[in-house]
């Protein structure tokens, strides 16, 4: 089976990018054994590549300031890209993309099956009526999937996927009677806006006892941030260790021992830090916003949710950890994201591409076939 990936430009530094990466990467090896390309549409080029190292990507570039003029030029390229490779799903990784495949499929007389794959909440996302052009849909919250079936999509075309994490044997445990308790938070470094940094920072503020905040990222308002919390008078109590490409090589190494995990965000796609925190037992604390978190979190199990917007809800919860009100079981956590791992994601995937997959090329016996081959490797 050929698979191509196609999308607008990304940055290189999120978790989207990892886990497009890691869908790549293992769908082209065995078991699955698919050919996996990817192509993007650019404004400039000067989209971080590292990330894709070992991928076959493809780029088309225009800087053309009428939005009609330069989408005209990424659909020339796409279409006559894709007549070329002949492929027999293609996934598009936002909705503009949709839109580009679907006219492309037209001009080319293709023969692909269509999947929308958004790593974002429509709600927040330019261009969203678009995601109606594709055929099947990848959903990776149930968020996400309310949201396409307001903006008209057929219920029986969406497959809530999620996004996968892998394993860890690395329990991180949470800090000792005699040590000072210390919080993570793991990303992007907005002040208000999506990640709302500035609600952590408010909500530590009103956080008596002791305590210690460990904050990896970079954004940019990282400088702002940081004068935030001097503003507060909690710039003492917090580490910033910017940007980290191993992330969770940092905790377990430097930090150590972690209480909980924080996560402020206004709106999410999927966010893959509170899996990959769990996965390693760290409990996390998250805003209740669209989508992800309440697909994630057990409350009083594997973390807590609050409202968003509502810090003094926060504030609470980490008062009460503080003071031993709640505890939770690090060592149980890993396990209750069982539904997650990588194993049971590619699975259902595996699943879903070749069942839906329309093309020509791809006879029913081969694909049955193959699907039988997937289901006794993965078992």
């Amino acid at each position: 089976m050929k698979i191509v990936f196609i999308g607008e430009a990304i940055s290189g530094f999120g978790g989207m990018e990892t886990v497009i990466r890691n869908v790549i990467q293992t769908l082209s090896a065995e078991p699955f054994s698919a050919q996996c390309k990817i192509f993007f549409t650019c404004r400039k080029n000067d989209m971080d590549k590292k990330w894709l190292k070992d991928i076959d990507a493809h780029y088309s570039i225009s800087n053309i300031k009428l939005s009609p003029l330069r989408r005209a030029k990424h659909l020339h390229a796409l279409s006559s890209w894709l007549s070329d490779e002949q492929p027999d799903v293609v996934i598009a990784i936002d909705p503009l993309s949709c839109l580009y495949a679907s006219r492309a499929r037209l001009k080319t007389n293709g023969h692909f099956t269509l999947f929308s794959w958004p790593h974002f909440s429509l709600d927040h996302k330019k261009h969203a009526k678009y995601i109606t052009c594709a055929d099947e849909h990848l959903a990776i919250s149930c968020g996400i999937r309310q949201q396409m079936i307001k903006h008209g999509v057929a219920e029986k075309n969406i497959h809530v996927i999620y996004n996968p994490t892998d394993k860890t044997p690395v329990v991180i445990p949470a800090h000792s009677q005699n040590d000072i308790p210390a919080f993570i938070y793991v990303g992007r470094l907005k002040f208000e806006g999506q990640k709302r940094v500035k609600d952590l920072l408010d909500s530590f503020s009103r956080v008596p006892g002791r305590w210690k905040l460990h904050i990896i990222g970079d954004g940019s308002d990282s400088d702002r941030c940081k004068t935030y919390a001097q503003e507060l008078c909690i710039a003492n109590r917090i580490t910033w260790h910017g940007w980290q490409a191993q992330p969770w090589k940092v905790v377990q190494e430097e930090i150590g021992q972690v209480t909980a995990l924080l996560l402020t965000s206004s709106f999410e796609g999927f966010p893959m830090t509170l899996l990959e925190a769990m996965a390693r037992g760290i409990p996390c604390i998250s805003s209740d916003c669209v989508s992800g978190p309440g697909d994630i979190i057990i409350p009083g199990v594997n973390g807590y949710l609050y409202p968003p917007d509502e810090q003094s809800e926060l504030s609470a919860i980490l008062s009460a950890m503080l003071s031993g009100e709640i505890t939770f079981d690090h060592a149980a956590i890993p396990a209750t994201i069982d539904a997650f791992y990588a194993d049971n994601y590619y699975r259902r995937l595996s699943d879903i591409l070749f069942s839906r997959s329309l093309s020509p090329s791809l006879s029913f016996h081969e694909s049955k076939k193959q699907r039988t081959r997937l289901t006794t490797a993965l078992n």
